[in-house]
């Protein structure tokens, strides 16, 4: 069964669909039906998925204590999770969450929680190459790339669309 899914995503050629089963898995399950299979075993609460063209998929999960939310990258084949980015607890940052692939698979966008709540987030953009990211917004979340080269993220109750340059990794 599909247990308890949230935070679906798709595959890049539209063939899987990705998913959290509760607190417990990532998974996916073909378009065409059949049993849902275990990518990788979570410790906490998910907070988003993204599979990229190379069949990596990058998500977000708490510790299993409710700890910070970090972005790990794992084979949708499965295997083992690898830690791709770490909150910066002295600077105040309570999580890294809704890692987004950006096409082409070049670099990753993803929300940077704060202390104080959801007006103080910042959206960052990865660059997978180098491993540095970035912040390109201040006070928004969670943000999501649109084909036509727009950032659309909401802030204060209001949804923002903003030119966005993926060479650059950058806010136009």
């Amino acid at each position: 069964g599909l247990g308890e899914p949230r935070g679906v995503f798709v595959s890049p050629d539209a063939q899987w669909i990705g998913f959290f089963d509760g607190n417990a898995a990532l998974k996916k399950v073909a378009v065409s039906g059949g049993s849902a299979l275990t990518i990788r075993q979570i410790a906490g609460a998910p907070r988003g998925a993204s599979w990229a063209p190379d069949g990596t998929v990058y998500f977000s999960a708490s510790s299993a204590s409710g700890g910070t939310a970090a972005i790990h990258r794992v084979s949708a084949a499965g295997g083992n999770a690898a830690l791709l980015t770490k909150p910066d607890r002295a600077k105040g940052e309570t999580g890294h969450y809704w890692p987004e692939v950006w096409p082409g698979g070049r670099s990753l966008l993803f929300t940077i929680g704060f202390t104080g709540g959801l007006e103080n987030a910042q959206i960052a953009v990865l660059d997978l190459a180098t491993g540095t990211y970035k912040i390109i917004v201040r006070g928004g979340t969670p943000a999501h790339f649109l084909p036509t080269g727009h950032l659309v993220y909401g802030s204060g109750g209001t949804l923002h669309a903003v030119p966005f340059d993926p060479q650059r990794l950058d806010v136009t």
